[in-house]
């Protein structure tokens, strides 16, 4: 176990490793991989994933942002719009589009725009992750892992508080990583002083 935990601090943060905080925080052991074949591991491999995406999609993270282009295919669509684009294959939540007006399929963006540019959040790999993130995403774990694993309601709703507040810290922490949107001049606010 020491050598896993070694290699794990030399080449950053991994799945297992945040799992394994979360199990760690529980009174649980630490876990070399999902299939250890302990409650532990069993109950990791199973919500882990999920967790992560969840976590990932609750909030812009910055840190989990990207734009694109996207590449317009040549079928047409088949209702109202004129045009449909691929989604990339690393987007798990579209944020916005430079189109007013568009839908959702499958993953195709449809819209009445010859080009489209989009803001979209992707999968980060866990070793890219910020220190910030990783912290609530590990209380985020625990909380999860709570009652499958030691069966306490207690324990989950205390890990429940410390994901709270540690979200809190992150989001700020990540909203920092950006200037603030400056304020823009308005004649209907001047007309009342």
């Amino acid at each position: 176990m020491f050598a896993y935990l070694l290699k794990e601090i030399l080449m950053g943060t991994s799945n297992v490793h945040l799992a394994t905080e979360a199990l760690v925080l529980l009174g649980d052991e630490p876990i070399s991989s999902f299939t250890d074949g302990t409650a532990g591991a069993t109950i990791a491999a199973n919500l882990y994933e999920t967790s992560y995406l969840s976590m990932l999609t609750n909030h812009r993270w910055r840190f989990a942002t990207k734009q694109a282009k996207l590449s317009r295919l040549t079928a047409k669509p088949i209702q109202e719009w004129q045009y449909q684009f691929q989604l990339p294959s690393d987007c798990i939540y579209l944020i916005r589009t430079d189109a007013k007006d568009y839908q959702i399929y499958e993953d195709k963006v449809l819209c009445n725009q010859q080009e489209l540019r989009v803001d979209y959040m992707f999968r980060v790999d866990e070793s890219a992750l910020p220190d910030y993130f990783s912290k609530a995403f590990s209380f985020f774990l625990a909380n999860q892992f709570a009652v499958p694993l030691t069966g306490d309601t207690a324990k989950g709703q205390y890990y429940g508080q410390m994901y709270l507040t540690a979200l809190k810290q992150a989001k700020f922490a990540d909203s920092t990583q950006h200037p603030q949107d400056s304020f823009q001049d308005n004649p209907y606010v001047k007309v009342r002083w």
